[in-house]
């Protein structure tokens, strides 16, 4: 009987052993590339953001909910811009007009939400109302099916 159970503890340290081995040796995973980022973003309709960009969201959203507790009315003001857009030009421009306009708080982010969702080749020149109260959704969908 003992014999026995020493070949079944030996059995189990011998198979013990191999499996740790094949597990540290097979189990060093590569780092993603920037591509299978972007791939796996696109395919679940996500997008990426920065911390500064998710802390800034997140403090906005604290914000909201402090001032919803106190009961005080969310008085925001709407700012309306009349953005011109000439063939030519970049997201990049018209983006930093927005934020200095106060309509966006990023140009970075609504120039990262357009290429992200490659919508930058579909903007058309004219000229747009933009409110403040807008989503980077909404702004896109404007500036690219030419909505005036």
């Amino acid at each position: 009987m003992k014999k026995e159970i020493r070949t079944f503890a030996l059995g189990m340290l011998l198979s013990t052993s191999i499996l740790g081995v094949v597990y540290y040796q097979y189990d060093k995973q590569q780092p993603l590339t920037q591509s299978q980022v972007e791939a796996y973003l696109k395919k679940h309709h996500e997008i990426a953001l920065s911390n500064a960009q998710y802390h800034a969201l997140q403090e906005k959203a604290n914000k909201a909910n402090k001032q919803a507790k106190q009961g005080t009315p969310n008085i925001t003001t709407v700012h309306i811009y009349h953005l011109v857009i000439e063939k030519g030009d970049v997201p990049a421009k018209f983006a930093k007009k927005l934020e200095t306009a106060k309509i966006i708080a990023d140009a970075d982010t609504l120039t990262s939400y357009l290429e992200t969702h490659q919508l930058t080749r579909a903007i058309r020149p004219g000229t747009y109302e933009i409110r403040s109260d807008m989503s980077y959704e909404q702004i896109a969908a404007i500036l690219t099916h030419g909505k005036r």
